[in-house]
């Protein structure tokens, strides 16, 4: 049976680690992840709450970052995409894949990055905090839990639920609305294109774990 674990990692060539102990006010919060054309390991990431100059200065000198560039300049958020160095970078991305384990949420902040991860079975993510003891990454469990028995977030990531919740609070699921995309586009920090993509999102897991149960 699967599980899924919260847990915290950290090492001083984990992506984004420099940076995120230089500006510890700085959240991020990861999008996407993936492999562009010539295996390259990209990221995609929010940040927020921390000094967005002093933030940019320590990415130039991040040697786990090959390249950065901002793809959304909000009021109180940036979304970066960023390539991660081949050379000075210890990527835990294939070792998730290794054990065929699913990342559902991500946030670093003052250089430690909390995961929330899906396993397929307790051996696997035995095999992962092997993996964590080889690499030197410290590894430390918070929650662990089988998918519809204590997963109140129906395997939500946090920008989703966060997006849900806000919706929920300022009445825009209310018939008729009380707030549009504008409103929850503001409270966010993201733009409304966003917003309506990270709510289907939402809405589409939520129907898909909470009600169909896959």
């Amino acid at each position: 049976m699967s599980v899924i674990a919260e847990f915290t990692i950290h090492a001083p060539t984990l992506a984004l680690t420099p940076t995120l102990e230089a500006v510890p006010g700085m959240t991020v919060e990861l999008d996407q992840q993936m492999v562009a054309q010539g295996y390259t390991p990209l990221v995609i990431v929010w940040a927020s709450g921390g000094d967005f100059t002093a933030f940019d200065i320590a990415l130039e000198a991040d040697t786990t970052i090959a390249s950065h560039a901002i793809i959304e300049d909000l009021d109180t958020r940036k979304l970066y995409r960023l390539e991660l160095s081949r050379s000075d970078l210890q990527e835990v991305y294939p070792a998730y894949q290794n054990v065929g384990a699913v990342p559902m949420a991500g946030r670093g902040k003052a250089g430690v990055w909390r995961r929330r991860i899906r396993f397929p079975d307790r051996d696997a993510l035995a095999d992962f905090q092997q993996f964590c003891t080889e690499k030197t990454i410290d590894f430390s469990l918070k929650r662990l839990y089988t998918p519809g028995d204590d997963d109140t977030t129906f395997q939500l990531t946090e920008p989703q639920l966060e997006a849900l919740v806000a919706a929920y609070e300022v009445g825009y699921f209310n018939v008729p609305r009380d707030a549009t995309l504008e409103v929850l586009s503001s409270k966010l920090g993201i733009s409304k294109q966003s917003v309506s993509e990270r709510l289907r999102r939402a809405q589409s897991r939520l129907v898909s774990n909470a009600i169909l149960g896959k």
